[in-house]
């Protein structure tokens, strides 16, 4: 009996890192529903993944481990693109100055950015700067610092102090998870000072999110609700699945 059990545990947690794979995230409530188990053992699980690196736990489940950008490049990749055609709209015709923050939705509306005469652009993501240096149209700037190794963006005194010598017509920010109730959350505070640096220099602030990130949490909260003005999803603006945003932010 112990060994069918820990037979059983071995090959749940083996499905659990194939659906992290697809999904990116994993909820507690979820997961006890699908496998026929108590929330207690999904728990013991994530815990046993975590201590593997596999995952990061974070409030009602848990989120992909350290991952490349290139790996976080192609999860949910046709809800990126989806977002970043929404967001291709919002991109000023120039004369003005954006930021970018180093996140993979983000920086796939970088690689689409519509035809704009001298517009700046300021990131501290460097997989996004070298897609906006291919665009001879754009001036665009790396903020520097130290690279946080949870979400791969530059963070610090020198990013903070780069992007103190900007101010934004508009910031495009991505986000680690999503709470109705508490806002955006990020891996590190780190990070979170990088973010909300940014909001604070923007006349508009733009959160776009891939909707798997909904009710989730992370390490450190990040930016609330009063601090962001627009919300772009790859979902339909009518989708129930937004019903819990619907008062605290215009939604597109």
């Amino acid at each position: 009996m112990v060994t069918r059990s820990s037979v059983d545990g071995e090959s749940r947690r083996l499905a659990l890192t194939d659906l992290l794979a697809v999904d990116g995230t994993l909820r507690i409530d979820e997961l006890a529903d699908r496998f026929g188990v108590s929330t207690m053992t999904v728990r013991r699980d994530l815990q046993a993944l975590e201590d593997q690196g596999v995952v990061r736990r974070v409030r009602g489940g848990a989120v992909s481990g350290a991952e490349s950008f290139e790996q976080r490049e192609r999860r949910a990749g046709a809800a990126k693109e989806t977002i970043a055609r929404k967001l291709v709209g919002l991109v000023p015709t120039g004369g003005v100055g954006i930021c970018m923050d180093a996140s993979s939705t983000i920086s796939v509306l970088a690689g689409q950015l519509p035809h704009t005469e001298n517009l700046s652009v300021v990131t501290d993501g460097i997989e996004t700067f070298l897609t906006l240096q291919r665009d001879t149209r754009v001036h665009a700037y790396l903020t520097g610092g130290q690279k946080d190794p949870n979400a791969g963006s530059l963070v610090g005194p020198v990013a903070t102090t780069t992007l103190r010598q900007f101010s934004f017509a508009r910031a495009f920010l991505s986000a680690a998870a999503l709470d109705a109730r508490f806002g955006s959350s990020e891996f590190s505070a780190e990070e979170c000072e990088v973010k909300k640096l940014m909001a604070q220099l923007s006349d508009h602030v733009v959160l776009a999110v891939n909707s798997a990130k909904f009710e989730t949490g992370s390490a450190a909260r990040c930016l609330v609700w009063d601090q962001i003005d627009l919300l772009v999803t790859e979902l339909d603006v009518a989708d129930h699945r937004l019903d819990p945003f619907r008062d605290l932010v215009e939604l597109l």
